[in-house]
């Protein structure tokens, strides 16, 4: 039995102690909060506020704050069906 490992620059295998450059600066390393955010959506019942919270990277160079995490998406639209589903 094998193990995949995550393999990064020069095939080495990377390990959660090392930063991550950020995407957008590409010079800064990201730091991972989970930070609150507040939103409204429009429905046909109206304006819809929602508030929900998300990890998001945080570069120290660029201060840029981000979400590359694919659940995000159904975090949200949970967050809105949620209290839609209150009205």
């Amino acid at each position: 039995m094998t193990q995949a490992s995550i393999k990064g620059p020069g095939d080495r295998a990377m390990t959660s102690a090392e930063p991550t450059v950020c995407v957008l600066c590409r010079k800064g390393h990201v730091v991972r909060e989970k930070r609150d955010v507040a939103f409204r959506q429009w429905s046909h019942k109206g304006y819809i506020h929602c508030r929900v919270t998300i990890p998001m990277d945080i570069c120290d160079h660029c201060n840029a704050s981000y979400s590359a995490d694919p659940g995000i998406d159904k975090i949200l639209d949970d967050a809105f069906q949620r209290e839609y589903d209150k009205r």
